[in-house]
């Protein structure tokens, strides 16, 4: 566990210095979409999952990881897919949540820093690792944020969502919560 969250880190730390802006150019010349406005964008995030209403009590926390493409539309719509792995581990048995979501992202205009909602829905395909059951399920989400400039075109983001799992009795909830960065794409 230490060696994937220290590659991580690394990852992290790597991708923000090659999005860096080389300041050796003339200002003046130099690309600024600090808009965010007809442009493409791609970002990876991790982080902790906490459930909620009616999951087993076996599980307290679990893990994962999210990657997301999007298309921003002006500086404060964008249209954002996102792909998740999500791994809760019990006493017992272990649960497996893959996600496939689609969701409109508001942020609000501030410079430096920007916070942002999101509103959207999609699919998740979960796995029992005892039983070997499976199922897919909808799934809907709301969700709150903050990013924060790096560069014209990198952000630094730190993001918690509420998740609706609609299955065909009830529902379960849980709250992801996950920092990562994204970039522009030229």
């Amino acid at each position: 566990m230490k060696k994937i969250a220290l590659l991580i880190l690394i990852f992290v730390l790597g991708a923000s210095f090659a999005f860096a802006d080389d300041r050796d150019e003339d200002e003046s010349k130099a690309k600024t979409t600090s808009n965010n406005s007809d442009s493409f964008y791609l970002g990876f995030g991790t982080g902790v999952d906490l459930p909620g209403t009616n999951w087993s009590s076996n599980y307290a926390l679990g893990g994962g990881a999210q990657l997301f493409g999007g298309y921003a539309f002006d500086k404060n719509w964008a249209l954002r897919l996102d792909e998740e792995n999500w791994f809760f581990e019990g006493t017992n048995f272990s649960l497996y949540n893959f996600r496939s979501l689609a969701s409109i992202k508001y942020t609000f205009s501030v410079e430096g820093w920007q916070p942002y909602l999101l509103l959207g829905g999609g699919i998740v395909y979960q796995t029992l690792s005892t039983t070997g059951s499976s199922s897919i399920n909808l799934d809907a989400l709301g969700g709150l944020g903050v990013q924060f400039d790096m560069t014209a075109d990198t952000h630094f983001f730190v993001e918690a969502r509420y998740n609706f799992i609609l299955p065909s009795t009830g529902s379960f909830q849980d709250v992801p919560l996950t920092a990562g960065i994204w970039v522009n794409l030229p």
